[in-house]
C-alpha cells in the first residue's frame, strides 16, 4: 500500500521545518537556568503511579486518595533568555548535561547544534458577546511553541566580526620602509 505524505500540518511542521536563529530570536541574553523535576502522583487507593496529574484525576477523582511526591530527578533543564527580537523572555529546553557555570546573568549568548522550534496545539477559553447583549464563553484552538537547542555560546563582548578592509598599518612600521 502506498503511504500517502500529509504535505501540511503541525507534525509536518515539527518534522521538517529549521529555524533561523538570527532572525527569528536576534540577539539572546542569558538570565538563568531552570531545571524541572519529576514528580509521581500515586493512586493511595491501589498503589498506581502516573506520570501527571490528569492521568490520575481520570482514574481516581477523589482526592483525598491521591498522592503526590517529588522524585528530585531533573526531567527537564531550560535556560531562559531574552530575545531581542521577540521581545519577550523564552524558555529554551537544552540537554539535561548542560554546563550553565560559565555563563552568568546578562551574558550575550547564540544557540548552537541543532535548534528546533515545536508547534503545540492546546485549548483556551474566550469571552464571546451575543446579539442580545450577553457574553458566553467558548473553548477554541489555540497554540504555542517550544524552542530547544543542542547547546549555548556565549558570545564575548570584545569580539567583533572580521572587518572585510585591510586595517591601516601603524605609523612605526610606515616610517621604517
Amino acid at each position: 500500500m502506498v503511504e500517502v505524505k500529509k504535505k501540511y500540518g503541525i507534525n509536518t511542521f515539527n518534522k521538517a521545518y529549521s529555524v533561523d536563529v538570527e532572525a527569528t530570536y536576534g540577539q539572546l541574553t542569558y538570565l538563568e537556568t531552570i531545571a524541572s523535576e519529576r514528580f509521581n502522583y500515586i493512586d493511595t487507593e491501589t498503589g498506581a503511579i502516573y506520570d501527571n496529574q490528569d492521568e490520575l484525576d481520570k482514574v481516581q477523582p477523589d482526592k483525598n486518595l491521591q498522592k503526590v511526591e517529588n522524585t528530585h530527578e531533573i526531567s527537564n533543564l531550560y535556560v531562559q533568555a531574552y530575545s531581542e527580537v521577540q521581545k519577550d523572555t523564552m524558555d529554551i529546553a537544552v540537554p539535561l548535561d548542560f554546563d550553565d557555570t560559565k555563563f552568568k546573568m546578562n551574558d550575550i549568548v547564540r544557540l548552537t547544534g541543532k535548534v528546533v522550534a515545536r508547534v503545540h496545539p492546546q485549548t483556551k477559553r474566550i469571552e464571546i458577546s451575543t446579539p442580545n447583549g450577553r457574553t458566553r464563553q467558548e473553548i477554541v484552538a489555540d497554540y504555542y511553541f517550544t524552542v530547544s537547542a543542542e547547546g549555548l555560546e556565549k558570545i564575548l563582548a570584545d569580539s567583533k566580526p572580521m572587518q572585510s578592509e585591510p586595517q591601516p598599518k601603524p605609523k612605526e612600521e610606515n616610517q621604517k620602509k
